[in-house]
């Protein structure tokens, strides 16, 4: 089994290098590619994205986007595992992770829409409304579920358990977005619904928080289905803390004299909405280089 793209002193020989070119340009076409098909979905469902971006001057559109554009070259260079010998072998190799990639983020699009921002329309939402904060949410739902993908499709391992690892890690993003609506004293679909960007910040930055933290633990799988969940679990209850004790920190330390949770509901602050969702990263950033 070999990877692509990993440099080595032989890289710039004559077939090395037309073959890492080779596969570049057919990274960029497969990215190309699944834009394009994401914006057939959207026409056939009456969005014409495009239209809506350059027209319009739709920044929520755009920035739907622009995260989709990055998930897919997130999880596709990260889980990129080439096992063929000949050219012909290793461009299946190239266009099936692709496809798989392209597959997950559009589901993920479905999961994030029916039950993170259940009881929006997400599409008209951003596409009509033009509502920023539910684009924000689905943005970094996009890039959070790459990390996963990277982490899951890229561990060399038989197919299978490595689309049931992803199936967890997916499910463990959904389950942590869940538990943070119900420790907000607020209601946080009331206010994305509003376009309240403050509100829609943490839920973002607990969806890359979520990510980064199963991404780094599914990396490091391979002990076994036991030991892996259970490091995996592990992990998970303890960022799972943090966001209590961060969200409390937070009001303590970076925001005295006030809470994260006037701020975001009753001011619409942006910039209290951003500093939450930073110390969601910083703490994922934390459990993932402390224990792993």
């Amino acid at each position: 089994m070999t990877t692509i793209l990993a440099f080595s002193p032989t890289l710039f020989e004559p077939d090395n290098l037309i073959r890492t070119s080779l596969f570049f340009i057919g990274s960029v076409a497969l990215v190309a590619g699944a834009k394009y098909l994401r914006e057939l979905l959207a026409a056939r469902r009456g969005f014409k994205l495009s239209s809506l971006i350059a027209d319009r001057d739709n920044t929520p559109v755009a920035v739907e986007m622009a995260s989709f554009v990055l998930a897919m070259v997130i999880g596709l260079l990260g889980s990129l595992v080439v096992q063929g010998t000949e050219w012909y072998e290793q461009a299946l190799d190239l266009v099936g992770t692709g496809l798989l990639v392209l597959l997950v983020l559009l589901a993920n699009d479905q999961v994030t829409s029916r039950l993170i921002l259940r009881g929006i329309d997400c599409n008209r939402a951003v596409a009509d409304d033009h509502n920023l904060a539910v684009a924000i949410v689905r943005g970094a739902s996009n890039i959070a579920s790459a990390f996963v993908i990277k982490a899951a499709l890229g561990h060399p391992s038989v197919l299978w358990e490595r689309v049931i690892w992803l199936a967890i890690g997916q499910a463990v993003l959904v389950l942590m977005s869940l538990g943070y609506q119900l420790l907000t004293p607020y209601d946080d679909l009331a206010e994305v619904r509003r376009k309240n960007i403050a509100a829609a910040l943490p839920m973002a930055g607990i969806l890359l928080a979520v990510g980064l933290v199963v991404g780094s633990a599914l990396a490091g799988q391979g002990e076994g289905w036991g030991a892996d969940l259970a490091s995996l679990g592990i992990d998970i209850g303890i960022s799972a803390v943090l966001v209590f004790v961060l969200r409390w920190a937070g009001d303590k330390l970076l925001l005295p004299g006030s809470t994260f949770h006037e701020e975001i509901a009753r001011d619409q602050n942006p910039g209290a909405g951003f500093i939450e969702a930073c110390t969601y990263v910083a703490g994922a950033l934390a459990v993932t280089y402390f224990l792993n």
